[in-house]
């Protein structure tokens, strides 16, 4: 087995609602044959099929140990290979009914050279094709706007696994304005939103509010999230509303909604001392898709 990259214990939560999502698609999608000439599945941030827990120090080693235990859904036998946790193409290569054809995108030479390894471990009972590329080049281009793919006739799961902002909202427009596409989405407001936002909006730069307006695809964000009050002199004054990531979250779910017929509760995803690290949600023109999403994602702690 490739050695794979290495992630904290709140990875397989995570994959463990991606698995149980995609499963339930697959299995409604099967029968749907008569329409439909292929289901796909996009993983624009593949890694490279497996990954190591990490054990970020002593205090977490009962934690760590504790989540390898419970790996034995994915497969694992041995002592040995309980050291590893399925990545997202695993998960999806798994699942009983697989898509029509598998589609991961990653920039690494490193990680793609595993996910070939991946791919010939399943040799020909899956279609799999594996892309070095730029992820949000490739969705746009060869996915959303590619005169060769009817979507009358095709339908498709994006999973969207950023570490930061790297998806910017033209490439969500794009997705949506196919019809038949859908995104499993990581919201990364504690990974990466909120380490960009100021307390006092006079702290920004110039540069800080335009990335944070590309990725959102509007300047609107700023408004929701900086209310003016009264200071002790009686004069106006803004600061960052309390719980500002639900109410980016909120606003971002509303946004969604303009392009997406349908988006789900939204599964808060912490790591092991507690903090925030990104929500969980799917994006979909499907109710029937939603309301399965809701059900997995609103176990735990959800919004």
């Amino acid at each position: 087995m490739a050695t794979g990259s290495v992630v904290g214990p709140w990875a397989k939560d995570k994959l463990d609602r991606l698995g149980k999502y995609l499963r339930a698609y697959t299995t409604i999608m099967k029968d749907q044959r008569r329409w439909c000439r292929g289901y796909h599945y996009i993983d624009a941030f593949a890694g490279p099929g497996d990954h190591t827990i990490r054990n970020a120090d002593a205090g977490n080693r009962q934690i760590a140990q504790t989540v390898l235990s419970e790996i034995a859904e994915f497969g694992a036998e041995h002592e040995e290979q309980q050291q590893f946790l399925a990545g997202s193409p695993r998960v999806a290569l798994a699942i009983s009914h697989p898509f029509t054809n598998y589609v991961f995108v990653e920039r690494s030479p490193e990680r793609v050279a595993s996910l070939e390894q991946l791919k010939m471990d399943y040799g020909d009972t899956r279609k799999i094709v594996i892309r070095n590329e730029d992820c949000t080049k490739y969705l746009k281009e060869r996915v959303a706007a590619n005169p060769r793919i009817d979507w009358k006739t095709n339908r498709a799961v994006v999973f969207l696994d950023p570490f930061g902002m790297q998806v910017g909202w033209p490439t969500i427009e794009a997705l949506a304005a196919t019809g038949a596409i859908e995104i499993f989405l990581n919201f990364p407001v504690g990974m990466a939103i909120q380490r960009l936002l100021k307390r006092r909006p006079e702290n920004f730069t110039d540069a800080q509010r335009r990335r944070l307006d590309a990725y959102f695809g509007s300047p609107d964000w700023f408004d929701v999230l900086y209310k003016k009050t009264k200071t002790l002199f009686d004069d106006d004054s803004q600061e960052k509303v309390n719980a500002s990531g639900e109410a980016l979250l909120k606003w971002y779910r509303d946004r969604l909604r303009k392009h997406f017929k349908h988006v789900s509760k939204a599964a808060l995803i912490r790591n092991t001392r507690g903090g925030h690290l990104y929500y969980l949600l799917l994006a979909s023109h499907n109710k029937t898709g939603v309301k399965i999403a809701n059900d997995i994602l609103s176990a735990g702690e959800a919004v």
